[in-house]
């Protein structure tokens, strides 16, 4: 049986403008009209992520679209005084749930993974210039809703797990010179909507956490070496449907803790400690908020690490960490988007994270963090 530890939110009145809550968006002044967005399509918004592609040192982004009906995918390139020019993705609109910049071919520029519902997984390659030329298509077609990236094998190439729902995930190991081998995690029962890659077990080897739909219980998966992994165990109890997944240690005492994002319950903490049992729980946020995407950074720099939720038709929220087991509930605007992916990065090389937010049929909207600026 869990041993709930209750999370208790400072419930201090938040105040109408946002360089008061820590961030600065230009669609508090203006939700018709906002500047800090990517672009004025509201399409079906499923991820976004951020790199240097064309290697002027300022951070570009990339946005996924589509999810079941096919769209285009866009790269927005940052030219200092934000995102001031776009481009496609291809020539052919897909079903995109994710498109991430990541260096497989280790060039030492970004290259990009576009990842399709029921439609050919591709991989683009970049000139060094900021310009992608198709290459391939990878894995084969599933019912895909997400990908994970990490050096999985130790071998020094970026290697991605595809997250399918009712279906096996597909691993794809990268043996170098664009070479990939995809093998399927072995499972009982499969509806994955995200994986977080780390360590659990202090054996230099990235285990595997997946967040599960369905009613499926989420999942540890041990990295045995030998790209085999074995089945640790399950947490959560299934029934809160888990969309994302996040680790770090939440509470500085060493452990690293596990953060899941769900649907029909609130969201979930679940600590580390030296038995591996992962059974005590911290609970934040509101029982009746659909969570569909978390991401963690220490926001404030006071050593603590912070967590940002993207929800659907609700206000996405951060949740400022007192300690671990208390957090100040901010919310980023007072309006609500159906967010698809949150995402955290520093977009103005200042030194602090920022937020960005892929949302379906909406502005995909950025927020700058001030929090160096408030006295």
């Amino acid at each position: 049986m869990l041993r709930l530890a209750l999370l208790y939110l400072l419930l201090t009145p938040l105040l109408s403008s946002s360089q008061e809550r820590g961030f600065y968006a230009r669609n508090d002044m203006s939700s018709e009209e906002p500047r800090y967005s990517f672009g004025t399509k509201k399409q079906r918004s499923a991820s976004i992520d951020f790199g240097d592609i064309n290697n002027d040192g300022l951070i570009d982004a990339v946005v996924a679209n589509g999810r079941h009906w096919p769209e285009t995918n866009y790269i927005f390139y940052n030219y200092g005084k934000g995102f001031n020019e776009m481009t496609p993705i291809g020539k052919i609109s897909a079903t995109s749930y994710a498109t991430e910049l990541v260096d497989l071919d280790n060039d030492g520029d970004l290259d990009l993974l576009e990842i399709n519902d029921n439609a050919p997984h591709k991989i683009y390659l970049n000139d060094s210039k900021g310009n992608f030329q198709f290459h391939s298509t990878v894995a084969e077609i599933s019912n895909a809703r997400n990908v994970a990236l990490g050096d999985i094998d130790n071998n020094g190439y970026i290697d991605f797990i595809i997250t399918n729902r009712g279906q096996k995930n597909i691993i794809c190991y990268n043996n170098g010179n664009l070479k990939f081998d995809c093998v399927k995690l072995d499972a009982k029962k499969n509806s994955t909507i995200d994986i977080a890659i780390k360590d659990l077990n202090n054996d230099q080897l990235p285990d595997l956490v997946l967040a599960n739909r369905d009613n499926i219980p989420n999942e540890i998966f041990i990295n045995k070496g030998n790209r085999k992994f074995e089945k640790e165990l399950d947490f959560g109890t299934g029934s809160f449907e888990t969309r994302s997944v996040a680790i770090d240690d939440m509470n500085n005492d060493g452990y690293l803790d596990i953060v899941t994002g769900n649907i029909n319950g609130s969201n979930s903490i679940y600590l580390g400690s030296k038995n591996f049992s992962f059974m005590t729980t911290v609970a934040f946020g509101a029982n009746d908020t659909d969570t569909y995407s978390i991401a963690l950074a220490d926001f404030n720099k006071d050593g603590l690490m912070d967590i940002v939720t993207g929800n659907y038709l609700k206000p996405n929220i951060v949740f400022l960490n007192i300690d671990g087991n208390r957090f100040k509930k901010i919310e980023l605007t007072n309006n609500s988007s159906r967010t698809y992916d949150i995402v955290v990065v520093d977009i103005n090389s200042d030194g602090w994270m920022d937020i960005a937010e892929a949302n379906s049929d909406d502005f995909n909207l950025y927020y700058l963090n001030i929090f160096n600026q408030e006295p």
